[in-house]
């Protein structure tokens, strides 16, 4: 009696000590590691932030009213504080297009202005981590209302090489295989432990992002080819829907595309390539993927972002383009 006891003790000894090891580890896993340090999975999955909060059919937009966020959750003033006269711009992009001091929609704006002596008026839709597919969506939720002139796609980083780094599917938001299909309590344990947040980071075994990934072979010959697919023919269903929105000076809007620079890794080079080639005989795509190479590469901060000299470039060229192809400097001269 006195053995078993004895033996009771001592397993409730070792229990208790296996607990206070497990109490300890998760302490200092989810406080020190994850919340202190901020080791673990990505925070800006979680969505609740400033650049990247939820928002229906678009996935997300900025936090409404936040920052130098408007109503709706874009960087700068809306449509709303546009004037009848203006030539109306809507300028879609990702993190590309959002950033900048100022970023390339506002240079588009006071470039077009010099070039064609209109007032102009350009709201800046871009939001971070966006690609052109939620841009599609975008034009439908937020312009019909405002009538603008024009709408701008920036972008092809995204809708690229994106894709390869977060969720593979071509077109699909970079975030969507955590946000909609991953389950309540994997994220639970993603968003707090720093163990099994790193430990998915390196292998995407708890959200499923290593299935995806087998499933879609990112970067492979086929995988190229779904991507450049999607996103000519997201282009092509921006510009059918885009026709049908009235504007006050063109009668229907204008569409128009621009496939940006960023370093190309030796895997995309046959994809970049094949997009290039196919933007030639498309009317409203322009490529201006070149347009940094005599900056050279100390223009890029990484694979995409660039110093604001860069943001002075593009937003010139792009207003260079625009005003061309809409003859607006005669316009202009016209209205004088």
């Amino acid at each position: 009696m006195i053995i078993k006891k004895q033996n009771l003790n001592k397993a409730i000894s070792i229990a208790n000590y296996i607990l206070y090891l497990v109490l300890i580890i998760i302490v200092f896993d989810v406080l020190i590691l994850n919340k202190w340090l901020g080791f673990g999975y990505p925070r800006h999955y979680r969505q609740e932030n400033i650049e990247r909060f939820p928002s229906p059919y678009v996935e997300f937009t900025g936090k409404p009213d936040t920052t130098d966020h408007n109503e709706y959750g874009f960087r700068g003033p809306s449509f709303k504080e546009s004037k009848q006269n203006d030539l109306k711009i809507a300028f879609f992009g990702g993190s590309t297009g959002y950033y900048g001091d100022p970023p390339i929609p506002n240079i588009v704006n006071k470039e077009l202005e010099k070039l064609t002596g209109l007032s102009v008026f350009v709201a800046n839709y871009s939001v971070v981590s966006s690609n052109h597919r939620q841009h599609l969506h975008g034009i439908i939720e937020f312009l019909p209302q405002f009538k603008p002139d024009i709408v701008i796609f920036y972008g092809g980083h995204n809708e690229t090489l994106q894709n390869a780094s977060f969720d593979p599917r071509p077109g699909y938001p970079y975030n969507y295989f955590y946000r909609a299909e991953t389950s309540p309590l994997i994220k639970l344990l993603m968003e707090n432990s720093a163990i099994l947040g790193e430990i998915d980071k390196r292998t995407g075994v708890f959200t499923g992002l290593e299935k995806l990934r087998k499933e879609q072979q990112p970067l492979s010959d086929g995988w190229n080819n779904r991507m450049v697919e999607k996103y000519f023919e997201t282009l092509s269903l921006a510009n059918n829907v885009t026709s049908i929105i009235e504007s006050q000076r063109f009668g229907k809007t204008r569409f128009f595309a621009f496939y940006q620079p960023f370093q190309i890794p030796k895997e995309l080079v046959p994809a970049h390539n094949d997009i290039r080639h196919k933007i030639g005989s498309i009317k409203y795509v322009f490529d201006v993927s070149s347009e940094f190479d005599a900056l050279g590469k100390e223009i890029y901060n990484d694979v995409v972002h660039v110093k604001q000299r860069g943001n002075e470039v593009m937003g010139a060229k792009i207003a260079q383009i625009i005003a061309k192809e809409l003859q607006l400097e005669k316009a202009s001269k016209n209205n004088d």
